[in-house]
């Protein structure tokens, strides 16, 4: 077996990376110095040395839909949400965010990036504008043979696969409909698609949220796919509302560094309904800062609703918003 060491990554507190090479220097070496120059920009930004004139990071909810509802998932425990963000839309929001000083995008919010049928186009027209990183997570069982070309010739950097299992019975349990043997066969096809282009990126990450059904899958998770994907992201499970399962095994998260959450300094995720939120943590759908559909992105960024965020969070604890103080008593 390949031996896996902790690696560097972007999620704080929930996830322990695990790979031969850290992820963030494989992409400083395959994107250069435009890359390493948004990292700085990103640690300058999370250790609240600079405030960017824009956020360098924005997560796209196209639309709220998913073809499965896992338990440890909010979308299975919220209406549905009609909206949907057009491809125009989308587009012109990331020409302009690439205008102003985004560096980087991903797909996320409550959904599944792969029901979008214009996901591919999104990412072309962002690498062409220059935005350094474009990421997606997914489920992985919407990844045919043909739309992982797409996604590798449209230039997306990191592909992360939520998996969660090392059998068909427990994978059924932690994301019931889906289908174990397919989302492998779909992995092993996007690993040869992407060497037989001469590719390096996408990075290929998968995930494995531990909970009480699965944890104890997790070595031969790691064996099975050691050697074959880029890195790992074990992670603990969060229950995002006082009806959620409790699923934990056991919990491993870290506090932010100085208490203080970076994500407002440095992000926004702007969902289908327009809802512009500072954070990637779903728990927090309420902490909202503005809508896009209103104001711009610019607006919203240097609006009064995040600023006073800021300076509450800059403040004790008991200063902080209620979803905020909730989040942070996840590390308690």
């Amino acid at each position: 077996m390949v031996e896996l060491n902790p690696v560097g990554g972007d999620e704080l507190g929930v996830s322990r990376f695990l790979g031969e090479r850290d992820p963030l220097a494989l992409l400083a070496a395959e994107l250069g110095s435009g890359f390493i120059e948004y990292r700085r920009e990103w640690e300058l930004a999370g250790s609240f040395a600079k405030l960017p004139a824009f956020p360098l990071h924005v997560d796209y909810e196209l639309k709220n839909e998913c073809n499965l509802r896992c338990p440890m998932c909010l979308y299975g425990q919220l209406p549905r949400e009609p909206r949907e963000m057009t491809k125009s839309e989308a587009l012109s929001l990331i020409r302009v965010g690439a205008g102003l000083g985004q560096r980087s995008m991903g797909f996320g919010g409550v959904w599944e990036p792969l029901t979008s049928p214009f996901l591919a186009e999104l990412v072309t027209e962002g690498r062409r504008q220059g935005l350094m990183d474009a990421m997606l997570n997914t489920n992985g069982l919407l990844l045919t043979r043909e739309r992982g070309r797409e996604l590798i010739e449209a230039g997306l950097t990191r592909l992360m696969i939520s998996v969660d299992a090392a059998s068909p019975e427990v994978y059924g349990r932690a994301r019931p409909g889906g289908d174990f043997r397919l989302l492998e066969n779909n992995i092993l096809e996007f690993l040869a698609t992407r060497q037989s282009l001469g590719r390096r990126l996408p990075l290929t990450r998968l995930s494995f949220c531990l909970t009480r059904h699965n944890e104890l899958e997790l070595p031969a998770f790691l064996r099975a796919w050691a050697g074959k994907v880029d890195f790992f992201s074990i992670q603990s499970y969060g229950r995002f509302s006082p009806t959620a399962p409790a699923l934990w095994p056991k919990k491993f998260l870290s506090p932010p560094p100085g208490g203080r959450c970076p994500q407002p300094q440095q992000r926004l995720l702007i969902r289908a309904n327009g809802q512009a939120l500072p954070c990637c943590d779903l728990s927090g759908l309420s902490q909202v800062v503005g809508n896009w559909l209103e104001s711009s992105l610019l607006e919203i960024w240097r609006g009064e609703a995040i600023t006073t965020l800021r300076a509450r969070l800059a403040g004790p604890k008991n200063a902080w918003p209620e979803v905020c103080q909730a989040c942070q008593a996840k590390y308690a």
